[in-house]
């Protein structure tokens, strides 16, 4: 006779899984069990958490998910059990399970929970049944399942998850009975949803795995991940809805590059089932790479154009890949290094990200398959969408077929004819999703249907036309209109009178729309990002001519909304439903299409297209400026601004966005061609109740302490001259000056950079400023604290014809900074040709900077040939030495640029100088092959030494390069 327990079960059952642990390559392992033998699981578990065997270990680690099917727990009902075992082997193992104070379930329970890995490293997923279950009882001398039904255990018992597993996911109810609970036939509701949860169980261990197989990430690549994220990353992905039941699933058995999308037929719902289903990539077992990211036309600015795109995949990419992003990473390095801080000194470019990605891609493949999902392409602009395209196909036709076979790219975009897509397989959605939508109506309309029997769903599934948005439209309709007690022939009528075309439905709905709802809609197109709803609560309330001077008296006024539950309601209500807010706060159009709608359809007049839609963009902006100054000229901004920041932010809401975009709207309204003169009376200019240089001191200060790290953030002592100047506001420029007493007097105040708003309107390249500001009379050759001049700034940044306007002044070509160097050596350095030919017939070609480097250096430096070309033919020096005896032939040397070194050596430059090292030396250590092939055609000498007595064979065969051995040693004997 046999006698087990459970810890002899658990045994047995740890040495079978074993084997697993000794396998080529490791998986993540999920178990699953149903009633009993849960607890044999457990057990085991127990076990190989005890051992300090290697592979025990490895095995625990590997173990991710554990599914139990009806597993007593805590105990069950045994009660009809016992007369079966009798005085058998198996009785104190049924009576440890006992639902009465069982010790052994309690002391298991216990271990097993110290078993288990921490949150992110295991996950625990428990059914129970919630059919009663024929209980046995002897028919006959027979042991038969048909005595009196009853609930073998609670669902308290059936249930093991740790705190943070308390959700659906986690526990979940499957109607059968105790011994059928794992029982399915086709076709089975409670199979799909069993099904689900443990697939969703698999994604997770899978994406455990992989971050458990990525290597540490050392300091400089967290730094560098750091630079790359960016706080609205995931947003999008968070704020789509998941997709019904039962719907999405034909995109997975799709082989696809491209999904074209009739507008609003959900195509982000599509793409958020695909990433939740692991991208629809079957498992390869090599940790293949999903990389993914949403555009979202209504969000931040990274979130809608290819900056944000290329960061996100980089982040990605460096998390999972970091051996593969060295490139990047050095650079980061790099940029840090010499320009300071990410994000305040200097920012990623989205071609310099580009390129990295098509350098690194290939590394990628040798070892990861990559499947790359971008959602909404058109959410970025045409002009965005069409360049990506052109990125990736001229991409994939560079890869070799083997890495071609690694990589699967998966856009969603609506119907562009302007998109080059020959050769790639694309799903028409709107074709595709018909049986989706009527499965969402169905659910969303099944209360409705259970009582009405109508077929109402099928007419609206019908009418959408694949349109996923003008079905949610009308379902909310219908159920509002059942709500009010109406007719089915009513609300069949209302579905039938419903304009089918998407702009038809938006201006029906919106034909009552008053004055506060287009205010709103303003706000949700043109802010400069979305707002939170407590920030819209304040812009909605305050307008241009606000009689309140205070917030307070604001707060006191009975058309005030304190509550936001009732704001909320507000929204959706202005916006004829059209808006909505996200679980994160913020205000939004319920799709890109609404946006699209108010914008190109005129929102002054949304009734007409009688007026011009940059007329109507422009005014708008204007307003929303306008409003931000209304709300900073408040009196407690003139109380609050020696308080700290977060205590300020708190306070004061809608501070920051005012704050921070008062400017960048009166900057696109002026683009747009409306006059910004209403802003000086905004700022009370002239006035003495309320000078402007007040607000405008108010609002430099707020600033400094909201964002002082902001590229935008004011110096001290800014004025409004310096604003428009600096800004190109010249409606606003040209009425300031005007308006002078004395023009002269007050033409180049200085703030606490010592900049005035001529160095500004020249840095940015604003000529019209430029020009006004020289006419009354500016000083072209002022200096700020860098000893930097307007010319100096315009020629590095290239702005020509700034330069041309500058020089007629009588600007000083050869103004030097703090660091001696010169307009020339700037336009040079950057490249600017135009700007260099301008220059060279006044300024001096051979002025030197601080480390004795020339115009000519820096060219050669940076590698802009056709300035070096116009360079050497203007007679620059080229045997001018740094401060460290580097000629501009070493320089392009050093630098590996052979059209350079052509040149040089085309113009005489000497190859046989010293200092440290000879140029050919040089190029050896380098191994520059073509260098070395110039210069010895040229005449360098090959057996030259230097002070230790190396020569440019022996410094060859020291760094054992046999290639440039071969080179030199024929010129080596023959010299």
């Amino acid at each position: 006779m046999v006698i087990q327990n459970l810890e002899d079960l658990g045994l047995a059952f740890r040495d079978g899984l074993r084997e697993l642990a000794s396998a080529a390559t490791l998986k993540p392992i999920i178990l699953i069990a149903h009633s009993l033998g849960g607890l044999i699981v457990k057990q085991a578990l127990i076990s190989l958490s005890r051992s300090e065997n290697e592979d025990d270990q490895k095995l625990i680690q590997m173990v991710y998910g554990i599914v139990f099917f009806g597993v007593p727990h805590h105990g069950m009902d045994i009660g009809s059990l016992i007369p079966m075992v009798g005085n058998g082997p198996n009785r104190f193992l049924l009576e440890s399970i006992g639902n009465i104070n069982s010790q052994v379930l309690s002391e298991q329970h216990r271990q097993f929970h110290n078993a288990l890995g921490g949150k992110g490293e295991s996950e625990v997923v428990c059914f129970y049944e919630t059919l009663l279950s024929p209980t046995a009882e002897r028919v006959g001398g027979m042991w038969r399942r048909t005595g009196p039904p009853a609930f073998l255990m609670t669902r308290l018992s059936a249930t093991h998850c740790r705190p943070w597993e308390k959700g659906e996911e986690h526990v979940s109810p499957v109607c059968r009975t105790h011994s059928e609970m794992v029982k399915f036939v086709p076709e089975d509701h409670e199979y799909d949803k069993v099904r689900g949860r443990i697939r969703g169980l698999v994604r997770r261990a899978l994406a455990a795995k992989r971050s458990l197989l990525r290597p540490e990430l050392s300091q400089p690549s967290q730094d560098c991940l750091k630079s790359l994220a960016f706080r609205e990353m995931d947003n999008r992905f968070n704020d789509i809805e998941a997709a019904e039941e039962g719907t999405c699933k034909w995109l997975l058995l799709h082989e696809t590059e491209r999904i074209a999308i009739e507008p609003c037929s959900g195509k982000s719902t599509l793409l958020k089932c695909a990433l939740d289903n692991g991208g629809g990539v079957p498992s390869t077992g090599d940790g293949s790479l999903i990389l993914s990211f949403l555009f979202h036309g209504r969000g931040d600015k990274l979130q809608k154009t290819p900056l944000g795109l290329f960061r996100s995949l980089f982040y990605q990419l460096l998390k999972q890949l970091p051996n593969a992003l060295q490139d990047l990473v050095d650079t980061f390095e790099q940029k840090s290094k010499e320009l300071g801080e990410p994000g305040e000194k200097w920012q990623w470019h989205p071609e310099e990200l580009w390129r990295f990605f098509e350098s690194s891609l290939p590394k990628v493949l040798k070892t990861r398959s990559v499947s790359l999902f971008v959602d909404a392409l058109d959410e970025n602009g045409k002009k965005n969408a069409v360049d990506l395209v052109r990125k990736f196909k001229y991409l994939l036709k560079r890869l070799p077929s083997t890495g071609l076979n690694q990589v699967r790219i998966c856009f969603t975009c609506r119907h562009y004819p302007i998109l080059d897509l020959d050769g790639v397989f694309e799903i028409c959605l709107e074709r595709e999703n018909r049986e989706d939508i009527g499965t969402y109506v169905q659910g969303q309309l099944s209360a409705f249907q259970a009582r009405t029997a109508s077929t109402i769903p099928t007419l609206i599934a019908d009418r959408a036309d694949g349109v996923f948005l003008w079905a949610h439209l009308v379902v909310k309709q219908v159920l509002d209109l059942d709500l009010k007690g109406e007719t089915l022939a009513t609300i069949q009528d209302k579905i039938h009178s419903v304009p089918r075309k998407l702009y038809k439905l938006y201006r029906k709905l919106i034909r009552n729309m008053g004055s506060a709802s287009l205010k709103l809609i303003q706000w949700i197109c043109f802010a400069t990002r979305p707002l939170l709803v407590d920030e819209l609560r304040w812009a909605m309330f305050i307008d241009v001519d606000c009689p309140h001077r205070s917030l307070q008296a604001c707060q006191n006024s009975k058309y005030y909304e304190p509550d936001s539950d009732r704001f909320k309601t507000r929204i959706q209500t202005l916006s004829c439903g059209l808006a909505e807010v996200t679980p994160s706060s913020h205000a939004q159009f319920i799709h890109q299409s609404v946006k699209d709608f108010f914008v190109e359809k005129s929102l002054e007049t949304p009734d007409s297209s009688s007026t011009s839609t940059d007329l109507t963009i422009g005014i708008a902006h204007s307003r929303l400026s306008r409003i931000c100054i209304r709300y900073l000229a408040m009196e407690e901004f003139g109380r609050s601004t020696t308080r700290e920041r977060d205590a300020i932010i708190s306070e004061f809401p809608f501070l920051t966005y005012a704050t921070t975009s008062w400017l960048a709207h009166a900057q696109q309204s002026e683009a747009k061609e409306i006059s910004q003169v209403p802003l000086l009376d905004v700022l009370g200019w002239p006035s003495e109740s309320q000078p402007s240089d007040d607000i405008v001191r108010r609002w430099t200060h707020l600033y400094q302490r909201i964002d002082s790290n902001s590229e935008n953030c004011p110096p001290k002592g800014t004025t409004l001259l310096h604003i428009a100047s600096r800004c190109g506001l010249m409606s606003m420029l040209s009425a300031y000056l005007d308006r002078l007493d004395d023009p002269t007097a007050k033409i180049d105040p200085k703030d606490e950079y010592k900049r005035t708003p001529l160095l500004y309107a020249a840095e940015r390249g604003h000529t019209a400023a430029v020009e006004v500001l020289l006419e009354k009379g500016a000083d072209p050759d002022s200096k700020d604290e860098n000893n930097r001049t307007p010319l100096l700034y315009t020629a590095e940044r290239g702005h020509i014809t700034a330069v041309k306007m500058l020089l007629e002044k009588g600007a000083n070509p050869d103004s030097k900074d703090v660091q001696s160097r010169t307009p020339l050596l700037y336009a040079a350095a950057r490249g600017h040709e135009a700007v260099v030919e301008v220059l060279l017939g006044k300024a001096n070609i051979n002025t030197r900077d601080e480390i004795g480097a020339t115009s000519l250096h820096w060219a050669v430096w940076k590698g802009h040939e056709v300035v070096i070309l116009r360079l050497l033919k203007s007679a620059a020096d080229i045997e001018v030495k740094d401060e460290g005896g580097g000629t501009p032939l070493a320089w392009a040397i050093e630098r590996g640029f052979e059209n350079s070194i052509r040149m040089l050596l085309a113009k005489g430059a000497e190859m046989n100088y010293w200092y440290k090292l000879t140029p050919l030396m040089l190029a050896v250590e380098k191994g520059n092959e073509t260098a070395i092939t110039q210069l010895l055609n040229k005449g360098a000498m090959p057996d030259s030494v230097d002070e230790r007595g190396r020569s440019p064979l022996s410094l060859a065969k020291d760094e054992g390069n046999e290639t440039i051995i071969k080179l030199l040693e024929p010129y080596r004997k023959s010299s």
